[in-house]
C-alpha cells in the first residue's frame, strides 16, 4: 500500500495545516507507509497516544475525523476499523466504565473514526455489558445525548455481544433480541459487522472453522429486517470483486435473489456504489420502482451531517426523480435519516422546504419515526 496525503510518501512533506496535532500523529508513521501492517500499527499507537494526551476523546475524535476527511485517501476509508483497536485499548488503559462511558463517546455523527472508536470502547466493556444484562445496557445507551450516539451505542452492543461469544452469531443475536424490538436489529447489525471483522481476522477477532464467508449463505439464514441488516454489513465489509458503479452492477450483484433478500442486497450494493450520497441518489432514481426505496436506504446520509441545510434539502430533493410509486418511500426514508444526523432538526427545518405537499408529509412522517429502529444505517 501507499499512504496518502498528510500521512505517507505520497502526501505533503512540509507543514501540518489546520489540524496540527492530528497531522503530526499521522505523519509520524510516514516511513511505514508502504507496509500495511506496520503502518496501521503505527497509526493506532500514535492516535491512541494523541487521544490519551488530550484526555478528551469526546472532542478529539471529531478533530481526527475532520483531519481524515481533509486529506482523503487511505485514512478515511479505513479509519473505522483502525479506531476499533484504538477504542478498545483506550477503554482498558483509561479504565472506562459504563458509568463514565459518555464522557468518552465522541461528539460526532461521523460513521468513520468516531463511530469506530465508540464501538471499540463498547467491545472493551463486554464483560461489564454482559453482567449488566440487555435491559441495563439498553438503559445506558439511552443516556447518550443525540439520536446518532444512541444508535451507535446500540450498534456497539452488537459488537460487544459478538466478541463475548467469539463471533458466533446465534447467541450474540439472541442477546440483541432481548433489547426489544426498538433496538434488536440495530444491535444485530453490530453483531454482523463484528462477524465480518472476525472472518478477516481484524481488530484482534478470530475466525472459527464453521463461519460462512458468502453473504448469500449467511444472510439467507435471516428474515425481515435482520436480513436487511445482514446484507447491509456484508456488502460493506465484503464488497464484490467488480466495481458496483451502476444500476446494472447493483442488479448483477443481487441476481437470483427475491423478496427481502433482494431488497437487502440492493441496499448493501447501493451503499458501496459511491461515497458521494448525491451520486448514490442519482443511481437509485434509475432503479425500477420496486427496488428504488431499497436503493435509497443505502445512501450515505451521514456524509451531509455537517453540510448546510440547503445541501441536506438538495439530497432529499432528488426523490421527485424516482418512479412515482417510490417517491413517498424515498421522502420518508430520507426524512428519517436526515433527522437522525441532525438530531431532530431536519423534520422542523428541512421538510417544510420541500415543494410538494406529499413530499413534505412523507418527510415529516419519516422524521417523526427517527427514534425507531434504523436497520440500514452507518
Amino acid at each position: 500500500m501507499s499512504a496518502h496525503a498528510g500521512g505517507g510518501p505520497s502526501g505533503p512533506q512540509f507543514g501540518y495545516g489546520k489540524y496540527v496535532n492530528e497531522s503530526r500523529a499521522v505523519m509520524a508513521c510516514a516511513l511505514d507507509g508502504d507496509v500495511a501492517s506496520k503502518y496501521q500499527t503505527c497509526l493506532a499507537q500514535k492516535l491512541l497516544h494523541l487521544i490519551e494526551q488530550t484526555r478528551d476523546p469526546a472532542d478529539e475524535l471529531p478533530r481526527i475525523d475532520a483531519y481524515a476527511h481533509s486529506i482523503g485517501g487511505w485514512l478515511p476509508a479505513h479509519c473505522h476499523i483502525l479506531m476499533h483497536t484504538v477504542g478498545r485499548e483506550y477503554g482498558v488503559a483509561e479504565h472506562v466504565t459504563l458509568e463514565n462511558l459518555y464522557q468518552s463517546l465522541p461528539k460526532s455523527n461521523d460513521p468513520g473514526c468516531s463511530a469506530g472508536f465508540s464501538h471499540g470502547l463498547l467491545i472493551a466493556l463486554g464483560p461489564a455489558i454482559q453482567k449488566l444484562g440487555p435491559q441495563g445496557a439498553k438503559a445506558e445507551c439511552a443516556k447518550a445525548t443525540t439520536r446518532y450516539e444512541r444508535y451507535s451505542c446500540v450498534h456497539g452492543l452488537g459488537h460487544a455481544y459478538a466478541r463475548i461469544y467469539l463471533d458466533y452469531l446465534e447467541p450474540a443475536i439472541a442477546s440483541c433480541r432481548l433489547l426489544g424490538t426498538g433496538d434488536a436489529v440495530d444491535c444485530a447489525q453490530g453483531a454482523f459487522h463484528d462477524y465480518w471483522i472476525a472472518v478477516d481476522g481484524l481488530d484482534a477477532a478470530k475466525a472459527h472453522p464453521d463461519m460462512a464467508t458468502s453473504p448469500r449463505v449467511l444472510c439467507g439464514e435471516f428474515r425481515g429486517n435482520f436480513a436487511r441488516a445482514c446484507w447491509y454489513r456484508a456488502l460493506l465489509e465484503r464488497p464484490p470483486a467488480r466495481p458496483v458503479d451502476s444500476v446494472g452492477a447493483i442488479l448483477a450483484v443481487c441476481k437470483g435473489l427475491k423478496g427481502v433478500q433482494l431488497k437487502g442486497c440492493v441496499t448493501g450494493a447501493s451503499l458501496i456504489r459511491s461515497s458521494d450520497p448525491y451520486t448514490q441518489m442519482a443511481t437509485c432514481a434509475r432503479m425500477v420502482a420496486s427496488l428504488a426505496v431499497a436503493c435509497a436506504r443505502g445512501v450515505q446520509v451521514p456524509g451531509v451531517a455537517l453540510s448546510p441545510l440547503r445541501d441536506q434539502v438538495a439530497l432529499i430533493d432528488a426523490c421527485p426523480g424516482f418512479a412515482r410509486s417510490a417517491q413517498f418511500g424515498c421522502n420518508w426514508w430520507l426524512g428519517l435519516a436526515l433527522n437522525v444526523v441532525t438530531n431532530g432538526r431536519f423534520e422542523k427545518e428541512g421538510c417544510p422546504r420541500l415543494g410538494a405537499t406529499a413530499a413534505r408529509r412523507a418527510c415529516t412522517e419519516g422524521g417523526e419515526s427517527y427514534e425507531g429502529p434504523l436497520v440500514t444505517f452507518s
